[in-house]
């Protein structure tokens, strides 16, 4: 996929790759392609909030003054010449509120409605029209002087008058070019300004590229929102993969944390599983490994859709981290099933049992509840005697004359009355997370062996 069709392929296109990786060569070419009408935002802005006339002048004075100073990464009056663009955003929403009579009618939009979108980014100052453009006060409506707010205040008003600034804009085919917007934020106002920013472009209508390495950011847009991913590996990469919006970015990236760049996910990968269940399980393990097994159980929602999790994970990982890795595991369900391949960075697994409850009946843990198979089997006969119409007495029936089977035969619906009769208040999750953390080195290798059960892979590459 080439530039122009890149950008035209969704109304937010986000750029996720680390430092270096050429992020912001490519937010510049598409800014100096010519094919879009763009405004392009440096990665590092420096500067305060303070009007200064000649800022004001060199904008008025040549209209390609500010992309000009703008193509480096670093901006060193930034900061001046959004407050500059302040007073020129407020002649253009009055002349918007001039032209469309419905807005000359509503008394209750003002510029101060304009105002207020950057308020709301602001938890503990706000910004007032004043005779240089705007004042800042804090919650007591005292005065505060630009420097004594803090630099991520100073990012969020800065950054907000310039995406405010552009939506105002009449040109055709507007794109908006953010490089690290996320420079000087808390995770916390990363969200708050893509909030910001997905409702201004939606409103009035224009595309934007945003470049970061922050997987905050991409987790802030809304389920739903026309939103591609695109991993950025190179510099001057010329062709493109991307990845549309997904449940899966809710759910995964929150895993690696508000920076990426942190030895977090290194030290805690993350950890596809079929269901809630399996996620218990697997948080049991680290808490009873005591840190010794640590991963980041994500669930998939259902086996159906772990390929396409497995593909995601494969393709943005490189994008994210210098040495990639993650990790699935499935239930073995169809005894036929065969062995499984990895994807790329992906290394993927298969339980040797039907599913991670089949461990309820593996040798070691029948024995630490005092039972040989033979005894178990006893066991559930009896229970069967006292229980004769249970919904659950013809399975344990079955399973009971098919206990040498016990592998792969499905229990899902029996393993409550399994637990009973093993005589074990814990919840089947907690005993499985249990035994695997602390009886897995001492497993016999035999058919019906917790080692089995794992199978050889599960425990090569989880648990080794």
């Amino acid at each position: 996929m080439q530039i122009q069709e890149l950008v035209n392929n969704a109304k937010f296109t986000v750029l996720l790759g680390k430092n270096g990786s050429g992020k912001s060569t490519l937010l510049r070419k598409i800014d100096s392609s010519g094919n879009f009408s763009t405004k392009y935002i440096t990665p590092e802005r420096g500067g305060t909030l303070k009007y200064e006339p000649g800022v004001e002048h060199n904008i008025s004075n040549n209209p390609n003054w500010l992309r000009d100073t703008r193509r480096k990464n670093r901006t060193e009056n930034f900061r001046q010449q959004s407050t500059a663009q302040f007073r020129n955003l407020e002649v253009m929403v009055l002349r918007e509120i001039e032209k469309d009579l419905s807005k000359r009618k509503d008394e209750n939009y003002t510029f101060d409605t304009t105002i207020n979108y950057i308020n709301e980014l602001l938890p503990n100052i706000n910004l007032k029209r004043s005779d240089r453009g705007f004042e800042i006060s804090n919650d007591q409506d005292e005065a505060v002087d630009e420097n004594n707010i803090s630099s991520g205040e100073s990012e969020l008003i800065a950054l907000s008058i310039e995406v405010l600034v552009f939506s105002r804009s009449t040109q055709d085919n507007k794109v908006l070019l953010l490089d690290e917007p996320d420079v000087h934020l808390h995770p916390d106002l990363q969200h708050k300004f893509v909030e910001f920013v997905e409702k201004i472009a939606t409103e009035f209508n224009f595309r934007v590229v945003l470049a970061t390495h922050s997987t905050a950011i991409v987790g802030a847009f809304k389920e739903g929102a026309d939103l591609q991913i695109v991993p950025i590996t190179e510099k001057n990469q010329n062709e493109f993969s991307f990845f549309k919006y997904d449940p899966v970015c809710h759910e995964i990236l929150p895993v690696f944390g508000a920076h990426p760049l942190s030895s977090h996910f290194n030290k805690t990968p993350i950890l596809l599983v079929e269901g809630e269940d399996d996620k218990r399980v697997f948080e049991q393990i680290a808490r009873s490994s005591q840190g010794a097994i640590r991963y980041y159980p994500c669930v998939v929602g259902s086996v159906d859709e772990m390929n396409k999790w497995e593909n995601w994970l494969n393709t943005f990982l490189p994008s994210i981290y210098d040495d990639p890795k993650a990790f699935s595991i499935r239930d073995l369900d169809d005894s036929s099933q065969s062995d499984i391949n990895d994807i790329g960075f992906v290394r993927r697994t298969r339980l040797n049992c039907y599913a991670i409850e089949n461990i309820l009946l593996t040798n070691e843990c029948l024995l630490k509840h005092g039972y040989n198979p033979e005894d178990f089997c006893l066991k559930i006969g009896q229970w069967v005697d006292l229980n004769p119409e249970h919904q659950t007495t013809k399975t344990l029936i079955n399973l009971r004359d098919n206990f040498d089977q016990r592998r792969t035969r499905k229990i899902k619906d029996v393993r409550n009355v399994i637990l009973a009769l093993l005589g074990t208040a814990k919840p089947w999750e907690v005993l499985v997370g249990q035994l695997i953390a602390t009886e897995l080195q001492a497993s016999g290798t035999d058919e019906n062996s917790l080692r089995t059960y794992l199978g050889d892979k599960v425990v090569e590459t989880l648990f080794s």
